[in-house]
């Protein structure tokens, strides 16, 4: 059946339905009726914007449209109009990210025009020899400064500046300079002294509409040395040349030139301040740190899409205008396998509450080496949690892990023996404490025999514990051996880490009769717990201690009375 050219309001959002349900040609002809429309977008958004041979740049932004369009596709509903209207919000802000990322990872568009009085030049990095491309390129570079400062200002443009038409103070004038290289360097991107000049033109003007001319060049250069002095160690090392917040061409062999230390020294007889070039700031975070801490708080489970939301935003803003996350979209967390989200990310907020605060007293309670009381729960079929009684723990916690992506804490509760050490789910707690006496002291912690006592945890390895007692089971620990295929070490891994040791290898027959090489290892872990996860995995392994196989016998023998005839 040939295809319509065009479709009608009805017919999109049919095919969205379709879509919906897993509908692959409706996703196909959809793509088909928008494709003519996202080049049409990326052209005029390119011919607003002045740039010639758009061509080069067009198959970016298209590209950048169709984003915007999936992003539009998954929150759209009949409720929000017209869906062309509505996606197309969605993908002229993409186009509009891709642009930022084209022209110096800032973003040069929909800014307010160029004002009288502000003068760029020799700034822009791909200037040809040709006065008109210059004259457009320098009022793009502009541009940029104004998306620079806006981006990071929490109210945006000031159009009434203090001192919208004068010159500023030395103080003010320092502060103005290091906020510029902040924001327009990093440990790739650096400033002239020149291009600097240019650009605090353009942030004053942007920032405070203030146009007037920039100072004297040994006005200006002497500012820029007195920086240099106070911001910076007075000497070069290896061991302090990360203590420098700025640096610049040849800070490691001249600290500044010969007149700039005599005029620490001598300051009245120095005329002329030195010309310093290849300024760069150094952030609190390098760009593979930032997208470090990104990468964590995406990943944790501790926060709220809004909390993470709001951190993320504020890493941002530590590093330049150059800095982007993969992380981010339009402001909001991707969901994209980059940035995977734990099992827990959409965990109830009061939940999520109660659990970071119950990590703060026992962190502070183990920081105190002391005792804690609280009260254990668990869910009912609505979905709350209640007390399993009025019992109160007491308990000297030791350590915290994650395990499976839950937390554990782990310590002595006299209750059960003197050397009966626990693990609690953190999450199941409620009503926490720190323990204290009838004088209001601080109970401090019992200790037993156990490696990891944080008095002195030299010993202890938290990923070795944690391997020994499978699902952070308690009990006595004992050698197991366990029999697996030679190709299903990935499964040991997973539970016991490098945690076993090979003690056995023979020919064997699997379960078609064919010939197999068979492995046998020895775990250290606890033996109750080891039916339950040999049992999960069936004919995967095979728990050769005699004993340990007659309690599986008896689980599967009493697992054959519960499944033996069907009761519903």
């Amino acid at each position: 059946m040939e295809e319509k050219s065009s479709l009608t309001k009805e017919e999109i959002n049919e095919l969205i339905k379709k879509i919906g349900s897993g509908d692959n040609a409706a996703w196909e002809t959809l793509v088909r009726h928008y494709d003519l429309y996202l080049h049409k977008l990326a052209r005029k958004r390119l011919q607003t914007i002045g740039v010639k041979n758009p061509e080069t740049m067009e198959a970016d932004l298209y590209s950048a449209g169709w984003i915007g369009f999936v992003s539009a596709l998954k929150n759209y509903d009949d409720n929000k109009g017209f869906f062309t209207k509505y996606a197309t919000f969605y993908i002229e802000g993409e186009m509009s990210n891709q642009l930022e990322f084209e022209f110096n990872s800032m973003g040069m568009t929909d800014m307010p025009e160029r004002s009288s009085g502000a003068s760029v030049t020799r700034v822009y990095a791909h200037v040809e020899d040709n006065e008109e491309e210059n004259e457009a390129n320098e009022a793009a570079f502009e541009k940029l400064i104004y998306r620079a400062v806006a981006k990071r200002s929490d109210t945006g443009f000031s159009v009434e500046g203090p001192e919208k038409q004068g010159a500023y103070s030395s103080e003010r004038r320092a502060l103005q300079i290091v906020d510029v290289l902040r924001l327009m360097t990093d440990e790739d991107h650096s400033l002239s002294s020149e291009s600097l000049r240019d650009i605090l033109t353009c942030y004053r003007s942007a920032k405070h509409s203030n146009f007037a001319p920039t100072e004297a060049d040994n006005t200006f250069n002497k500012s820029m040395a007195e920086i240099l002095l106070e911001l910076d160690p007075a000497k070069h090392s290896d061991e302090n040349d990360k203590d420098y917040r700025v640096k610049y061409e040849g800070y490691e062999s001249d600290r500044l030139s010969s007149k700039v230390k005599m005029q620490k020294d001598n300051p009245n007889k120095v005329d002329t301040a030195p010309v310093i070039n290849g300024l760069r700031y150094v952030h609190d975070f390098d760009k593979e740190t930032l997208d470090k801490l990104i990468q964590l708080v995406s990943f944790s489970d501790m926060f709220s899409n809004e909390e993470k939301s709001q951190i993320i935003n504020k890493l941002v803003k530590t590093g330049s205008v150059y800095y982007n996350t993969p992380f981010m979209e339009n402001g909001d967390i991707r969901f994209i396998p980059a940035a995977i989200h734990g099992r827990f990310s959409q965990r109830n907020g009061a939940e999520r509450k109660q659990l970071i605060e119950n990590l703060k007293v026992i962190q502070k309670a183990i920081n105190s080496l002391a005792q804690i009381r609280f009260r254990f729960n668990h869910y009912t079929a609505d979905h709350k949690l209640v007390p399993n009684g009025e019992y109160t723990h007491v308990l000297s916690p030791y350590h915290m892990v994650v395990y499976h992506d839950n937390y554990y804490v782990i310590g002595l509760n006299q209750a059960w023996g003197d050397n009966r050490v626990l693990h609690y789910r953190v999450d199941l707690m409620s009503d926490i404490e720190i323990a204290k006496d009838d004088e209001g002291k601080i109970i401090p912690i019992k200790v037993c025999e156990f490696d990891g006592l944080p008095i002195c945890n030299i010993l202890w390895d938290p990923e070795k514990y944690m391997a020994e007692h499978i699902n952070m089971a308690y009990g006595e620990l004992e050698e197991i051996r366990i029999r697996i295929k030679e190709t299903d070490y990935t499964l040991i891994h997973n539970w016991f880490g490098d945690h076993y040791e090979k003690v056995d290898s023979v020919v064997g027959v699997d379960e078609k009769g064919e010939a197999v090489n068979y492995d046998t290892v020895v775990v250290k872990t606890s033996p109750y717990m080891i039916v339950h996860w040999a049992m999960q995995y069936g004919t995967a392994v095979e728990i050769l201690d005699e004993e340990i196989r007659e309690k599986i016998r008896e689980e599967l023998k009493e697992m054959e009375k519960k499944y033996e005839k069907a009761k519903y």
